[in-house]
């Protein structure tokens, strides 16, 4: 997030992540070399269901990113500008990237790196956990949560891997998203810059019980994103 310490930015957040996953030998998953995304038979579903989107009902319909059942706070706007896919998995990898995002705001609004609703939606000890761990620990460590209008578009859905793995990529733009004081209620706000366009990269994994959400797995991110996210 766009915010006015450096420790505390989503960019920082994610840098503190890479580099404790780097010492434990746990980075850059993503596209290997045969083509195949890595960590494909290596870790198992948590089936806890996701409320509002689980039951039986959900079996034959696709995932969709515009609705959630994860509430935020007034003050914070998640702006999703994407298009919906026409194939389910590919639908249901995209909602469930959708509501990674939010539980991240939730984790942070709550100031709760064990959030449920962070839990319910990552794959245990992979780098998707870990970031949320890492940045909602950043905002708790500063006393500040955040507001403003957070702007995901240019989205990208890729084929799914194995019948369980997808990787999505998107634009974030946090020109409008800033930091505030838990105590003050003061809005920290920042201007415009390079550091406000970033480019994500999930990779979703397709749960064992159709009533739960695909959950992320890894996380990674281009920083100053600005050739690929501003027009």
């Amino acid at each position: 997030m766009q915010l006015n310490r450096p420790a505390a930015t989503l960019a920082a957040a994610a840098v503190a992540s890479a580099l404790l996953l780097s010492g434990c030998g746990g980075g850059g998953e993503g596209s290997s070399k045969d083509g195949k995304i890595e960590g494909a038979g290596s870790s198992k579903d948590d089936a806890s269901p996701s409320p509002g989107k689980g039951g039986d009902s959900a079996k034959d319909k696709p995932g969709d990113f515009r609705t959630s059942d994860i509430v935020l706070p007034e003050d914070v706007d998640l702006v999703f500008d994407w298009k919906q896919p026409s194939d389910p998995d590919k639908a249901a990898a995209l909602d469930g990237a959708a509501d990674y995002m939010r539980a991240l705001i939730h984790g942070t609004a709550k100031q709760d790196p064990d959030d449920p609703v962070v839990v319910r939606h990552v794959v245990p000890l992979q780098t998707a956990g870990e970031y949320a761990a890492v940045l909602i620990k950043a905002h708790v460590k500063d006393d500040v949560t955040v507001t403003g209008k957070d702007h995901y578009y240019r989205e990208k859905v890729g084929d799914v891997v194995d019948g369980r793995l997808a990787e999505v990529s998107f634009c974030v733009d946090q020109s409008d998203f800033f930091a505030k004081e838990i105590k003050s209620g003061k809005v920290l706000r920042t201007e415009e810059s390079a550091s406000s366009y970033m480019r994500y990269t999930l990779v979703m994994q397709k749960p064992k019980k159709s009533s739960s959400p695909w959950k992320a797995r890894s996380f990674e991110y281009e920083d100053k994103a600005v050739k690929q996210c501003k027009d």
